[in-house]
């Protein structure tokens, strides 16, 4: 990569890139919009070479059978690839959007409703790209990226989203966090994450909108990818699915436990009833990466930690393991995917109460958007407060389709439940005007 000599100016974000991209360059980005470096130091604006895209109708077998194609070409480790030099872990290669349907390409006993105008998965192939690293301010180019255009002032005029409306009543959504309760009484699960989805309308430029987005919620995760036929997928995720070195360390950062920032965090960590909703989801992730890992390497390094970001505390854990030599990123993704955190545990069971109780399709939410490069890295987020932006129609307009979920458990109240969607929709209701 060639180094530009300006760093970023402390007024200017890296999410700033975002208003600078030519239009009509397609924009496969991953942003880093928090402040702990540790685990988001870089972000990255490419243009994709080439796209492949996995259609809601593909068989299983030639889902997989297309994903192990595409995955050959950034082999999942290199001997001796890690160096004590830093650098960004990607070098070109793959930057994804993977739908939560294509988790029945892995197990036969789920079946995702999907809606058959949408892909399961997009793969953009990315050799040219703006790279951003967080340590140190500087702006780098991969290859031969698109130049940027003057920088312009985020512009409210320049998009508005309106009309944000659940598709599910109140009623509705306790009655099915109830239902949940009972599936979990007679013994079918311990834990099941129930969704609702809201509908928006959005007018003007899809990037300003991710801009803002991504800005204001301070996404740790964040991500603004193009979708074929006119779509963006704009992700204002706070976490971590997986991130894998070349030397097969790989680690995940679930999430469970989620109060509104405007709260006194001590009431999240100490709720018995959240600290055991995240417990339940380090044993999955633990059998999840103990199915492709190396005998007594799965570890908790943090059974349960807080975060805070723009508009709710998490409670967090972290799992670390190490690959076996032979796994392959295909059996990695079809060890742990989708990820735990967001259906429940036991997973497979826990999936086929989702699909009983939700009414839409989720798509690329609860999925995962990331990178696999070329180098043996990769890094992929867990695609929650992410909303689904769908080409422009006649007038310009848009719909943007978000979801906000919840962990059920025995213990659960369908109205703290309600509320605590309620405080994950405010990523996106904050900007209704």
């Amino acid at each position: 990569m060639s180094a530009i000599a300006a760093t970023i100016p402390d007024a200017v974000t890296a999410a700033d890139i975002l208003l600078r991209w030519p239009e009509g360059e397609p924009l496969a980005a991953l942003v880093s919009g928090g402040a702990d470096r540790a685990h988001n130091g870089w972000s990255i604006f490419a243009r994709p070479r080439e796209t492949i895209v996995i259609p809601a109708d593909a068989k299983p077998a030639d889902v997989r059978a297309i994903l192990a194609a595409a995955l050959a070409r950034t082999p999942r480790g290199r001997a001796g690839a890690e160096t004590s030099e830093r650098r960004c872990p990607f070098d070109g290669g793959w930057i994804v959007a993977l739908g939560y349907g294509l988790g029945a390409a892995f197990d036969d006993a789920i079946e995702p409703r999907t809606d058959a105008r949408e892909p399961l998965a997009v793969l953009h192939w990315c050799e040219d790209a703006w790279i951003v690293d967080h340590a140190t301010g500087e702006v780098a180019a991969l290859g031969v990226p698109p130049a940027l255009t003057a920088r312009r002032e985020p512009d409210d005029g320049a998009w508005r989203i309106s009309g944000l409306a659940c598709s599910e009543g109140d009623a509705q959504y306790a009655a099915n966090v109830a239902r949940t309760v009972e599936y979990i009484r007679a013994g079918d699960a311990f834990q099941a994450n129930i969704a609702r989805r809201f509908t928006a309308r959005l007018e003007g430029s899809p990037r300003a909108f991710a801009h803002a987005a991504i800005t204001s919620n301070g996404a740790w995760f964040g991500a603004a990818i193009d979708l074929p036929e006119g779509g963006t997928l704009v992700s204002m995720s706070p976490e971590l699915f997986l991130r894998v070195g070349p030397d097969g360390s790989v680690v995940t950062r679930p999430i469970k436990g989620t109060r509104p920032a405007t709260t006194d965090a001590r009431e999240l960590m100490e709720s018995g009833k959240d600290a055991a909703e995240l417990a339940m989801i380090v044993d999955l992730m633990r059998n999840d990466l103990g199915r492709v890992a190396e005998i007594g390497s799965v570890a908790v390094r943090d059974a349960r930690v807080l975060e805070t970001h723009s508009t709710v505390h998490h409670g967090v854990a972290e799992v670390a393991a190490q690959l076996r030599g032979d796994v392959t990123w295909l059996d990695l993704l079809a060890a742990t995917f989708p990820p735990g955190s967001v259906t429940g545990a036991p997973k497979v069971r826990a999936m086929q109460i989702i699909d009983d109780l939700e009414a839409f399709p989720r798509g690329f939410y609860c999925g995962a958007m990331g990178f696999i490069a070329r180098s043996g890295h990769a890094a992929l987020n867990v695609a929650i407060r992410t909303a689904q932006v769908g080409a422009a129609d006649d007038h310009g307009a848009r719909t943007a389709i978000y979801h906000a979920g919840c962990g059920i458990v025995v213990e659960s109240d369908p109205e703290s439940e309600l509320a605590e969607t309620l405080a994950k929709a405010r990523a996106i209701a904050r900007f209704v005007r």
